[in-house]
Formats: C-alpha cells, sequence, structure tokens
C-alpha cells in the first residue's frame, strides 16, 4: 500500500532535483564576467565596448581610467596572487607584459581564466585585440562599431599625414630617476605612434625597443623634436630641464627650437591602444599646426 505513495515522493524530489540543477545553471550562464583588467590598452578597450560593468577591478596603470571606487590591485607587472584572488576574479585580462609568471600560474590553477591578447604594436595588432576583449565580454556586437569609429580617426591622421615631404624627425626619451636613460627605437609603441603621426624616429633604423644611449647619440641623430611621458614631463617640465639633465641635447634642432612635446603615459602601456591612435593624432596637430 505504501509503495505508489514511495513513488510519487521520489518522482517529486527527482523533479524538484531537476528543477533547482537547471536553475542553478541558469543563474551561472546569466552571470556575468567578473573581470580584472591589467594594463591601460586593455582597459581602454573594455570602455570603449561599454562592458565596464564586467570589471572588478584594475592595475595601477588603469586607475584613471575608472571610477575611484573600483579597486587596484597594484602595477600590471607585478601583481599579487593573493591580492587578486580575494576579489574572486573570473577573468583576468592583460597584455603579455603582466606578471609575475607565478601569479598568473597560482590564478589558472584556482580556476581563473588568465586571458593574454594581443600586445602588438600596429594597426592590425589593435583590431585583433578589440575582438579578443569584445570575445571575452561577450560584446562582439559593439567590436565593429569600434573598429569603424577608430578607421575615422586612422583615415584623419592619413588625410592630415598625405602631403607632408619632410617629415620632422621625433625621439622619444623615457627617463625614470636612478636608471639610464632609454630611447625608443623599432618594435615600441613610442615609434608606432610618431609614425602614425607622419613623423620619422632617427633611432627606428639602429635600435629595437627601449635601449639606454649616451648625449653624443642623440646629438648624432640630431632630433627636431623630444618626446616625453606625462609621467616624465611632471619631474622635467621644460627644455631647460632636460637639458640640465644631458647638457650634450643643447646642440640639437630641439633644444635650439624649444621643441619639446609629451604624450600620455598610459597611450604607451600593453601595445599600440586606442589612446596610442588618440596621441598620434594629436601629436601630428601639434607637429604640423
Amino acid at each position: 500500500m505504501n509503495k505508489p505513495s514511495l513513488l510519487k515522493t521520489s518522482l517529486l524530489t527527482l523533479v524538484l532535483g531537476l528543477s533547482s540543477y537547471a536553475q542553478a545553471n541558469t543563474d551561472s550562464a546569466t552571470e556575468k564576467n567578473k573581470i580584472i583588467s591589467a594594463g591601460a590598452s586593455v582597459t581602454q578597450i573594455i570602455n570603449a565596448l561599454d562592458a565596464n560593468d564586467q570589471v572588478v577591478a584594475v592595475d595601477l596603470t588603469s586607475k584613471g581610467l575608472v571610477d575611484k571606487s573600483i579597486p587596484k590591485v597594484g602595477y600590471h607587472r607585478q601583481l599579487s596572487a593573493e591580492n587578486l584572488m580575494s576579489l574572486s576574479p573570473t577573468h583576468l585580462i592583460g597584455s603579455n607584459e603582466m606578471g609575475p609568471q607565478s601569479t598568473l600560474n597560482l590564478l589558472e590553477q584556482s580556476g581563473v581564466d588568465v586571458d593574454i591578447v594581443n600586445s602588438g604594436e600596429t594597426v592590425k595588432d589593435l583590431l585583433i585585440r578589440i575582438d579578443q576583449i569584445a570575445k571575452l565580454t561577450d560584446h562582439q556586437d559593439r567590436a565593429e562599431k569600434l573598429k569603424q569609429k577608430l578607421t575615422v580617426q586612422l583615415n584623419k591622421i592619413n588625410t592630415a599625414t598625405a602631403n607632408i615631404k619632410a617629415p620632422k624627425k621625433v625621439l622619444f626619451l623615457m627617463i625614470h630617476d636612478g636608471r639610464p636613460i632609454n630611447i625608443a627605437g623599432s618594435n615600441t609603441t613610442a615609434d608606432s605612434i610618431i609614425t602614425l603621426a607622419g613623423a620619422k624616429n632617427p633611432a627606428a633604423t639602429s635600435i629595437s625597443n627601449y635601449k639606454p644611449i649616451s648625449g653624443e647619440a642623440i646629438v648624432t641623430m640630431q632630433p627636431d623634436i623630444i618626446l616625453l611621458s606625462t609621467r616624465t614631463a611632471s619631474k622635467i617640465k621644460n627644455m631647460q630641464d632636460l637639458i640640465a639633465k644631458m647638457p650634450l641635447l643643447a646642440a640639437t634642432p630641439a633644444a635650439a627650437n624649444n621643441a619639446l612635446l609629451t604624450i600620455k603615459s598610459t597611450a604607451l602601456i600593453g601595445g599600440l591602444g586606442l589612446e596610442s591612435v588618440d596621441q598620434a593624432l594629436k601629436l601630428n596637430q601639434a607637429i604640423y599646426p
């Protein structure tokens, strides 16, 4: 007599169990990503895709790109696994500059997706990065609009530089206290920005990446303009300050014409980014008014 009752109870339990399982999976499927963005270039794209509601923290290079309430997790090259894991992220997204590798390994072992996106220095690399981040944030539909906007901006730069017959020589210097002065050669975001702006990087033919350089070598290159990051410019405010640090610079056309320009530091991190293109346009307008 009790068997039908037991059967009904078992079936009810099974149905309720399957219902709870389905609901849990639905909740899981609709749950938003919890992204930590490690690098200004990545954060710029996330913002441009309107995916910033998925961001739970950023690195220090991105602090000016997000609301002050968003947690900061340190410098993208010196990330702490304990720091990041305390935020329960689903994804860590950054360029090949982020690390250290031990932190990335620990995050992956804990189930966090560590996504290293394209960090190259060309427009093609930037377009690939946009597609990668759009896929990770499930905003592929917005990627095309963003790429169209970028194309308009690039066309504007190309139009502005089309008739330049004698490109200005622009040299980017990276200056940090207590370290040798470095110059940007080929395969750097600074070189890409200079080239996009319709200028010439005199170091690109002999140097790749960022390398230390002497005052004598800079004089040989005879730059028309010296370019600094805003981070450097906060301490070296004018050409006189720069010459005081490197007296031989006085023998360059840049010094003679007091030609010192700056670009945003965040435009130089993680490969050629959206802000890099914006800075190239502004640099073009400053060089060729």
